[in-house]
């Protein structure tokens, strides 16, 4: 039973919170800066069946997951392509599978690598936002909100980095005991 919460939790802690994260920011920058192309009888519609508010949250989600399932999937390919310019990211992202099978990942390891796919999904909503404000409502770089998106969506890549190196080091560590 209890791996069971503990795998419902990873699925929420790395995928659910980033797409309620990204909506809500994208609902409080349009309440703040109206958009030209959303009415607030758009989003009265969405607020108004539960379900649909579930559904785009859950598909912000998902598309946040895909892109950031992408992203992996290039580094661990560029890890393998030039080994010595890149770290071997693969047992980051796949070893992990087999150390947690075997019981070697603690909850401290897991943790770790949680807060690195959680940043990362983080980075992927803001960059979906900073799209959506500049190509969808046509707002220039030096608008407020695009400027605020960058200015998050860089503290963010950088904790994303740092995250990723503390990851791909735990599960080494793991590894090796």
């Amino acid at each position: 039973m209890l791996e069971t919460v503990a795998k419902n939790l990873w699925l929420l802690l790395t995928i659910v919170i980033p797409g309620l994260f990204t909506y809500g920011a994208w609902r409080v920058l349009l309440l703040l800066e109206p958009g030209q192309r959303l009415s607030i009888d758009a989003f009265s519609q969405i607020d108004s069946s539960a379900i649909v508010s579930a559904s785009v949250i859950i598909a912000i989600a998902l598309l946040q997951q895909a892109i950031a399932i992408t992203i992996e999937s290039i580094l661990t390919l560029l890890s393998k392509i030039q080994k010595n310019k890149w770290p071997n990211f693969y047992s980051l992202f796949c070893e992990r599978f087999a150390l947690a099978a075997t019981g070697k990942l603690d909850e401290n390891t897991t943790r770790v690598i949680a807060n690195f796919f959680l940043s990362l999904n983080m980075s992927v909503g803001l960059l979906l936002l900073l799209l959506y404000f500049m190509a969808y409502e046509g707002m220039n770089i030096n608008q407020w909100v695009p400027l605020s998106v960058i200015v998050l969506l860089t503290a963010t890549v950088i904790t994303t980095v740092f995250r990723l190196l503390n990851a791909k080091w735990v599960v080494e560590e793991c590894k090796k005991n």
